[in-house]
């Protein structure tokens, strides 16, 4: 039996979220990942010149190949969107906004937006299949075009500057772990509405959180207190707040 327009697109973004999650974080094997593929048509398109597939058969070869050479790192997901549109009651598109991160432990510096459109068809039962994957590949260079490759160069670089800001900042203990997860990313210079999206909160209770620290460390807002987390992180008298050693009250 089909599913309804609003449940069937539903589906359709839980199935792209866990594809892309089993791929980039190695959950699972590549024949698992293509059980879902349409036995009766599928096709995949990547960004280089030779990434175009018009059956299964030739996408899991070069999809097992991949996977054996590790030619995609481990890879982590966040700041995700998924909009699914329904093209006809059986057939739907979703299309998938994401950052793709390399973990510290792959010793690679790799960040970048990626973009990725799957085409997905249920059968009378309800059960969901992939037709078609259009993937834009974050470390595939374009040639000919210098600045693409200069975008990609400079949201690493950022990346790596963040990365080094992680190893410096450790938790502080006073401090509750959702306190600490606020004041990283205050530290990495994100509003209080990004910080809300990239936690999962209310942008309101990131305020309360930062409110709450303020009144502990006695100082007035966001400003007075990164000026007073840095000046005590940075001090060459005493030990760094960062490293969870109790700060000293003005």
């Amino acid at each position: 039996m089909f599913m309804d327009a609003e449940n069937f697109k539903g589906q359709v973004e839980i199935l792209a979220r866990n594809i892309n999650h089993d791929f980039y974080e190695k959950r699972k094997t590549i024949e698992e990942l293509l059980e879902q593929v349409d036995p009766h048509g599928f096709s995949w398109i990547g960004s280089a010149e030779h990434e175009i597939f018009y059956d299964l058969k030739s996408a899991k070869r070069y999809f097992a190949e991949q996977r054996r050479k590790m030619a995609v790192p481990m890879l982590d997901i966040r700041e995700e969107r998924y909009v699914a549109q329904l093209l006809t009651p059986e057939v739907c598109v979703v299309i998938c906004e994401y950052i793709v991160e390399t973990p510290p432990q792959t010793e690679q510096i790799i960040s970048e937006h990626q973009r990725v459109t799957f085409v997905v068809r249920q059968d009378e039962s309800g059960r969901m299949w992939i037709c078609h994957i259009h993937t834009s590949n974050p470390w595939a260079i374009m040639r000919h075009d210098e600045y693409f490759p200069t975008k990609i160069g400079r949201r690493n670089y950022e990346y790596m500057e963040e990365l080094m800001q992680k190893q410096k900042f450790k938790e502080i203990k006073e401090l509750t772990k959702r306190q600490n997860q606020i004041l990283f990313q205050m530290m990495q210079g994100k509003t209080y509405a990004q910080i809300a999206e990239i936690l999962g909160i209310k942008e309101r209770t990131v305020r309360y959180h930062i409110t709450e620290i303020c009144n502990r460390y006695h100082v007035a807002g966001r400003k007075q207190l990164m000026a007073y987390l840095f000046e005590h992180s940075s001090s060459a008298d005493e030990k760094p707040a960062f490293a969870g050693s109790s700060m000293t009250k003005k």
